[in-house]
């Protein structure tokens, strides 16, 4: 029996130079698809439409994010070999 389980790893960049990484874990494979264009819609942040995600996050200085800087998806496999 195998499971796979998917993790998307975001790079946030603030405003002072600082990065932090976020992971969701667990993400269904039906979502993976739209990382990469949810990513883009937040960091063009058209008419303001992500502003609670801007206010949300802030560095250890108190410096608001200034873009998602970067993305991973992690997808690990796991097979049980033995259940004893």
């Amino acid at each position: 029996m195998s499971s796979l389980t998917n993790n998307v790893v975001l790079t946030l960049l603030f405003n002072d130079d600082s990065t932090r990484n976020i992971t969701f874990e667990n993400v269904a494979n039906d979502d993976l698809t739209a990382v990469k264009s949810k990513i883009q819609a937040i960091n063009a942040n058209v008419n303001n439409e992500y502003a609670n995600f801007y206010q949300t996050f802030i560095s250890d200085d108190g410096e608001p994010v200034v873009k998602i800087e970067s993305c991973k998806i992690v997808s690990i496999e796991e097979e049980v070999i033995y259940s004893g």
